[in-house]
């Protein structure tokens, strides 16, 4: 239908975005005598290094990495790189494997993670809404379903993560870094939490910014069920197995994401538009705009790897197959740090369950929220999902004291 739009736009699929990339970087106002270096490392990473030159000594020496959330780049923290670089020596951005300018390596897998089955049904004495699910349990069919599909699960699960964390762990080994600060944002967060229980040797400090798979939840891989027992579902404590929550995205959209706006045409790409005047519209940057426009709707749509990955580690309700919560004993960062905006779709109050829990395992005071004992929680004002681009004045101060902590 419209193919002829189709051809008359098409052009190599980055060329755009490249051109878009390094002007934005180029009008940025950086402080003091700061290298700025753009290179594609392993030909995978697409990368930027923001080296600051002072010898005085009062710089943060452990370098710093930034990652991006999904369907954005490393530029999301553009309006940070002069801010933090300003105080850290070495600042990294990159571009996740599949993400942006970098590479989309081969996912070692065919295979579609299985989703664990739960038998969701209704307790009419429980509300007075006879469509609402409140309970669940599992049937026979569900537990014949998860013993064949639980150890292989847990195995494509490690699988579909691994293809973006071992990268994250190439690109420290490549440029010769020993332990660095992680700041990841929404499923950049995910991983980068992912990526500190895995690789903890390679971690300073850990920041988790509106990270997404925070919840535990019915379908996580790690609950062990009784067999014909009925649950009652939970809506408001993300940090209980039992939590679900109502919103659930339709499998179409699901499975196909943003490549449906490129198939529906010039009226998919109005619509890309009104969703960044929505998203952004605390950032008055017209040249942004066409970027984000360009990574959404254009670079030839989203890159079927992309697809994949998230489908594999999240089901249709947005939660982690393995969520963070469940492990959290097996964090060793030296510090943690969460944010959120105080105006977040993000579920924060997982993200403040999480600070409790953590700070009582390691036996700090976790009666001043705000205090910094292990894990610290903090809500960004002015701010929504992108915190640091809706407040970034705030959100580098944030981050630079807890960084000098």
């Amino acid at each position: 239908m419209w193919s002829s739009y189709f051809k008359f736009n098409k052009c190599e699929p980055t060329n755009k975005l490249k051109t878009l990339q390094d002007e934005i970087v180029s009008n940025i106002e950086f402080h003091g005598d700061v290298t700025t270096t753009n290179t594609m490392l392993f030909d995978e990473i697409n990368q930027w290094h923001f080296h600051n030159n002072a010898v005085n000594g009062d710089l943060i020496e452990t370098p710093t990495l930034l990652v991006h959330g999904y369907a954005t780049s490393s530029l999301a923290y553009y309006r940070n790189f002069a801010g933090l670089s300003s105080y850290i020596k070495d600042l990294y951005s990159i571009d996740l494997p599949t993400f942006g300018l970098s590479k989309t390596p081969e996912l070692p897998t065919r295979k579609v993670t299985k989703n664990l089955k739960v038998t969701l049904s209704n307790s009419n004495d429980k509300s007075d809404d006879p469509k609402k699910i409140t309970s669940f349990q599992l049937s026979k069919d569900d537990i014949k379903h998860n013993e064949k599909y639980y150890n292989e699960t847990k195995k494509e699960l490690e699988i579909n993560e691994n293809y973006y964390i071992d990268r994250i762990e190439k690109w420290r080994i490549e440029n010769k870094l020993d332990k660095i600060n992680l700041v990841g944002h929404s499923f950049g967060g995910y991983l980068s939490y992912k990526y500190a229980t895995k690789y903890p040797d390679s971690i300073e400090k850990l920041c988790l910014v509106s990270p997404l798979g925070m919840e535990s939840n019915i379908y996580s891989i790690n609950n062990k069920f009784e067999n014909d027992k009925i649950y009652e579902i939970e809506e408001e404590d993300p940090s209980s197995i039992f939590f679900t929550n109502t919103r659930t995205i339709p499998k179409f959209l699901f499975n196909n994401q943003l490549n449906v706006l490129r198939w529906l045409g010039p009226v998919g790409s109005t619509l890309t538009w009104k969703y960044i005047k929505a998203s952004y519209r605390r950032v008055d940057d017209a040249l942004y705009k066409d970027y984000i426009h360009e990574l959404i709707y254009g670079k030839g749509g989203m890159e079927e790897t992309t697809i994949k990955t998230f489908t594999n580690l999240f089901t249709t309700k947005l939660l982690a197959k393995d969520p963070i919560t469940d492990t959290v004993d097996k964090l060793k960062a030296k510090n943690v740090l969460l944010l959120y905006g105080q105006e977040d779709w993000m579920n924060n109050y997982a993200g403040y369950q999480m600070t409790k829990k953590l700070n009582e395992l390691k036996g700090y005071n976790t009666s001043k929220v705000g205090e910094l004992n292990y894990a610290t929680y903090m809500e960004v004002p002015e701010a929504g999902h992108n915190l640091f681009l809706d407040n970034p004045s705030f959100f580098n101060k944030a981050l630079l004291s807890f960084f000098l902590a």
